[in-house]
């Protein structure tokens, strides 16, 4: 074998045989630990905490999580996808399983982005759909619009929702969604467990904070991060947000640079476009809340070659 074959194929098999996915993922390695130390810390100290900082604290670590297993769907911090999904499994928010988050996602990401009927993550409606609706519909779809009604109702409702309809699919088996349910109703038990028998904290009180107050919080992000423009490169936003607000998103808040380079863990997230505000404390969805490039790298999703009007839920 000639030298140069060598210096190709030498560092090739060492980063065949490193752990890691990418060389910056200690980083989310260490996140993972903070999450579930945090956590952990969290329900086995509640006692000797006030219910506000306990409240706090379950907000803060779940909604990290969801941001953790965001970043395992993507591929890091492992090169090997079973050590992500082990990783994710122990599911503290306890309403999405990893693999149908991962599914979901996954679409979400390849295809027409804001299409109410192939967009998972999507928030409008078609016109007919909207003709069709009642006076309570087209309430909660106006309602939905806005921060306070999506911040709470919604991010009970949606949760229960998925938690439902998820479940309902795994028991028919629909695009073997069985499968994430045999490893979500093990940690779903395991949750219980630690909660409530090893930590002697009442779920209710659990699930008021680490399961919906999470979600919650999650969802303040998700509110500006997607619209829907004659322009597909200009449907994604950049949030402002301060580092500690970044942080608990793992920069998702850069939501531009996540689509453009979606297999990039999170801190390589590309830096602010010059042509957007200096970032800020977070303000991310009262004000001053995006920022779209004029031209980007998306693509419309192999899923939807044609064009499709839609309204946003609540539009006239």
């Amino acid at each position: 074998m000639s030298t140069d074959a060598k210096s190709v194929t030498q560092p090739d098999l060492a980063e065949a045989r490193t752990l890691l996915n990418a060389r910056g993922d200690w980083r989310t390695l260490v996140v993972a630990v903070l999450v579930y130390a945090g956590w952990f810390a969290t329900v086995f100290t509640h006692r000797q905490l006030p219910w506000w900082a306990t409240f706090a604290l379950l907000v803060w670590f779940g909604a990290w999580h969801l941001s953790l297993q965001h970043e395992l769907v993507h591929g890091h911090p492992f090169r090997r996808a079973g050590l992500n999904t082990a990783m994710a499994s122990l599911s503290v928010t306890m309403w999405v399983p990893f693999l149908s988050f991962k599914r979901d996602h996954l679409s979400h990401h390849d295809t027409t982005l804001t299409h109410p009927q192939l967009d998972s993550e999507s928030y409008y409606t078609t016109p007919e759909h909207w003709q069709t609706s009642g006076r309570l519909l087209r309430a909660v779809a106006w309602a939905n619009r806005t921060l306070a009604f999506r911040l709470t109702v919604w991010s009970v409702y949606s949760a229960v929702q998925y938690f439902v309809l998820d479940a309902w699919r795994a028991i028919r088996n629909v695009d073997n969604s069985r499968r994430a349910w045999v490893l979500h109703v093990p940690a779903l038990i395991a949750v219980t467990v630690i909660v409530r028998y090893f930590a002697g904290m009442s779920m209710f009180e659990y699930v008021i904070g680490g399961v919906f107050g999470s979600h919650s919080l999650n969802m303040m992000r998700s509110f500006a991060e997607h619209k829907t423009l004659a322009d597909q490169t200009n449907r994604t936003a950049m949030i402002n947000a301060g580092r500690t607000m970044s942080l608990l998103m793992l920069n998702n808040n850069l939501h531009i640079a996540h689509h453009d380079e979606p297999s990039a863990p999170f801190a390589d997230a590309q830096q602010q476009p010059a042509h957007c505000p200096p970032r800020r404390a977070f303000r991310t969805v009262v004000r001053d809340t995006e920022c779209r490039r004029p031209h980007g790298r998306f693509r419309e999703g192999r899923k939807n070659r044609g064009a499709l009007r839609w309204l946003r839920r609540g539009d006239p």
